[in-house]
């Protein structure tokens, strides 16, 4: 670790994208990025970084990032994953780099022209014809399994607390939430929270580490184009929490509504 300017602290970054700020500087838009595109951008007044298919605009981190400005420039321009995956495995970028999210690696084109030529070879043109249409069911349904994966990987969520106040964010990716879409029962120190996404269901369900009214605020927000759901819970004791709670055997799990029981 580096020491940081004043005001660059953990939760200065927080309230930062908080803030309503375009952390991006494409004003919302999320693109598809090729690798000539990316590469572009490798300076620290200009600094795009690819983690797990996913491009950051890291730029407004730089002064913020624990580890200092020269870390992060190792992976300018350039897929980061491996040197993320080798300092900081565990820490939630999907989170704390949310609002910089430029959009997703472009997918390189599959060079199909030169299977089918091997295949004119030794089939005849139907039956070409045929396994090009299977080829291509194949790939939209690949493309639906990773879709439902990218809305299982995203459905998961932050904690803040104020002196008063435990803030749990899960960050749904659903379009058009809204109250009926979420139970929350929180009973002294047994809360459980459950997101209802089509025929799935999220679920945070934890024994809280100190107690909590049993009153339940709920909150929803458009955070560029998916949705969060906040739960607020109000603290029994104004103490600072060093952990949210004892997750249960199902807690941070995304499973179908009729697997959940």
């Amino acid at each position: 670790q580096v020491p940081l300017k004043p005001g660059r602290s953990l939760m200065d970054w927080i309230r930062l994208t908080k803030s309503g700020k375009d952390l991006t500087g494409l004003k919302g838009r999320l693109i598809e990025v090729t690798e000539d595109e990316l590469s572009k951008h490798n300076k620290k007044e200009d600094c795009w970084i690819c983690i797990r298919g996913f491009v950051y605009n890291v730029t407004p981190y730089m002064e913020y990032h624990p580890g200092g400005e020269d870390e992060l420039m190792k992976a300018a321009g350039t897929d980061g994953t491996d040197l993320f995956d080798q300092v900081h495995r565990w820490v939630n970028y999907e989170s704390m780099l949310k609002e910089c999210l430029v959009g997703r690696m472009a997918v390189k084109p599959i060079a199909a022209p030169k299977v089918l030529k091997v295949f004119a070879k030794i089939m005849p043109e139907d039956e070409i014809v045929v396994w090009s249409k299977t080829f291509i069911v194949i790939l939209l349904v690949l493309s639906k399994l990773l879709t439902l994966n990218l809305v299982f990987k995203s459905s998961n969520y932050d904690w803040f607390q104020t002196d008063s106040l435990i803030t749990i964010v899960i960050y749904t990716k659903q379009k058009d939430m809204n109250a009926e879409l979420v139970i929350v029962d929180c009973q002294d120190k047994q809360l459980r929270g459950e997101i209802i996404m089509d025929d799935h269901s999220y679920l945070v369900e934890v024994d809280l580490e100190h107690a909590v009214s049993e009153d339940v605020a709920g909150n929803f927000c458009l955070l560029q184009h998916f949705w969060k759901v906040e739960i607020i819970l109000n603290k029994k004791d104004n103490i600072h929490w060093k952990m949210l709670g004892q997750p249960w055997e199902g807690h941070n799990t995304f499973i179908k509504r009729t697997d959940r029981g």
